[in-house]
This record gives structure tokens, sequence and C-alpha cells, in this order.
């Protein structure tokens, strides 16, 4: 198995073509390559859905992206650009088979070493592998597998770094809503396109009307791309009106969640923004999003569902008790 001397190191890619939240998840990896390595270049190649999340990394030289087989001069640009310069290491991120990342490490071939997870499918084109991951591993355990099996550094921890006029816009769209005694609370019922990992509108709406109850509480919802008709449709229904924020894009939404007392969402990708910006929040979790996927730390609270594939059974009253005690602990971290 081929070995690498750290000092020698120049090039570095890593592989990841999957959505927001798993790119975030994969930064204390690419936090331990520029640790590990810090004279080379590192490069990432992703998704189109990650251009804007790749920005914000603070580890990586340069990213590439592979856009959409029909795009093929695009795609052929980014395959001679590996081809030509295929790095000392390549590394996919990806835990399970993904015929892209495969393609991609075949064009990574000149490269002394290709590590990534078994996957039973094409493992030939790694030359080093750790064993794949387990259905209840959480994916910060299995990238510190990763981590190992290249002894470096680890370090468990989300990180991105916003940018001032990310800072200055979030106070831009805050100004109208000055901070008063009122704990902020921003909603997020987003991810409809995923029913098992939405919790049902009408408990959003439940648990809003609720909060608007308290004096000492102030609630705004988020929207994302695609999101405005929906996240309307659940503020129609409030007591009260509620401001709501976004689209916006991704370091602007950060640095909205990071002026907030606590964040309550479905598990998404701004779930894992949140973690990553140290911002306090409570999530809805299944079974599976719980063990795999739920954010570590003193600063993230959240209901559990006793379904493994769904969060939709967890209670307005439980979500609401853990809410206010969430509100009550992130005060006085």
């Amino acid at each position: 198995m081929p070995r690498l001397d750290p000092d020698s190191v120049q090039d570095v890619v890593a592989v990841l073509i999957g959505r927001v939240g798993d790119l975030i998840v994969a930064s204390p990896f690419l936090r331990s390559l520029r640790k590990g390595y810090p004279g080379a270049r590192i490069r990432l190649v992703v998704s189109p859905l990650c251009i804007e999340t790749a920005r914000l990394i603070p580890f990586i030289d340069h990213f590439e992206v592979l856009h959409r087989p029909h795009w093929v001069g695009r795609v052929l640009m980014t395959a001679t650009g590996l081809l030509s310069t295929p790095g000392d290491l390549a590394v996919d991120l990806n835990p399970s088979f993904s015929r892209t990342s495969t393609f991609l490490m075949t064009l990574l071939n000149g490269a002394t070493v290709r590590l990534g997870f078994k996957k039973g499918r094409w493992d030939r084109v790694y030359n080093q592998q750790v064993d794949a991951p387990g259905d209840r591993e959480h994916m910060l355990d299995r990238y510190a597998r990763l981590a190992k099996a290249l002894e470096l550094p680890y370090e468990p921890r989300l990180e991105l770094k916003l940018e001032p006029e990310h800072e200055e816009a979030a106070d831009r769209i805050l100004a109208p809503h000055p901070k008063g005694k009122a704990r902020r609370v921003l909603v997020h019922a987003g991810n409809f396109k995923k029913f098992d990992n939405r919790w049902p509108e009408e408990k959003f709406v439940e648990l809003t009307n609720r909060l608007l109850e308290d004096p000492l509480v102030e609630v705004f919802y988020l929207a994302g791309p695609g999101e405005e008709q929906p996240v309307a449709a659940i503020v129609s229904r409030l007591k009260k009106r509620v401001p709501i924020f976004g689209p916006a894009s991704l370091g602007v939404v950060g640095a909205i969640m990071k002026r907030m007392d606590l964040c309550f969402m479905n598990i998404t990708g701004t779930t894992h923004l949140a973690g990553a910006l140290d911002a306090p929040t409570f999530g809805l979790y299944s079974g599976y999003t719980d063990a795999v996927w739920r954010l570590r730390g003193p600063r993230h609270f959240g209901c559990v569902s006793p379904d493994w594939e769904s969060c939709r059974t967890i209670t307005v009253d439980s979500a609401f008790e853990g809410v206010k005690k969430a509100l009550s602990a992130a005060a006085k971290i």
C-alpha cells in the first residue's frame, strides 16, 4: 500500500459529488488535509449544487465544478484538468458508491495514493481504502477514519468562513427588526422535496403560534430558493404576521443565523450551515438523521422521532417543550 511523505505532497484532489450538507459535514476532513499537507495545493471537485458552499471553505486553494453530463464542454474541461494534473493524493469523500465519483477517481489514476471507502463496486480504482460505513456510523466518524488512514490530525468540528459582505448584508436585512430583550427564533420549514425529512406544515403553524404567545420571543421564517410559496403559505396561517427572510446566498443566510438565539429547522443543508457557524439549533430528527447527521456540541438541541426513516411523528408538545429548554440553555452558553 503506497505511503505519502507529508513534506513531499504538493497536490491533493478531493472529490465530493453531493449536496450542500454533504460538503459542509466534510469540512473537518478538508481541514485535516490542510493541516497535514500545509505546503500542498488542495483542489476540490464538487457538483453545481455546492458552488456557494465551496466558496465558504477556507481550507482549499481551488475548486472545480463537474457539471451535468449534457454540458459536454464543461465536463471535458474538468476531466482534462484532472488528467493533466492528477496530484500526489486523490480522495473520494463519497461514502457510498457513485458512478460520477468513481469516474473521476479513474481519471485520477496517476495519483500516488487514491483513497476512498470500500463500496463493493469498482474498488480497484483505489489503492487504499477504509471499511464501508456502518448504517449507524456518524458522518464525522466516517471522515475520522479517512483521516486516520492518512495519519492526519482530525477535529470533528464543522467550519466555514463568511466574508464581510455576508455580515453586512445580514445587518441590513435585520435592520428593520432591532434586537431587544426578546429572544430571536429563526424557523426553516424547508426541505420540501423530502417528505419524511419534513415536519408537517400544520405542526410548524401550531408550534409557531405557541411561541408567538410569549412576548419575549420574536419569530422569523426563512425561505430558501424555490421555497417562497410554501413558506408564505405556512406564515399566512399564523395568528400574527412574522417576517420572511430569503431567498439569499448561503453566506448571507449563515450570517442571519449567527444573529439568532435559536434556529428551529428540519434537517437539511441549512442545519449544517448553522452548525458550521456555531449558531444554536433545534433540529427535528428521524432515527436515521439523529444517528448519522446529528449536529454535535452544547449549542445544538433537538427532538428525535421513534421512526428510523421519518421525523413526522414528533409531537408539537415535545418540540415546544424542547425549544423552551433550548432557548434557556443556549442563553447560558
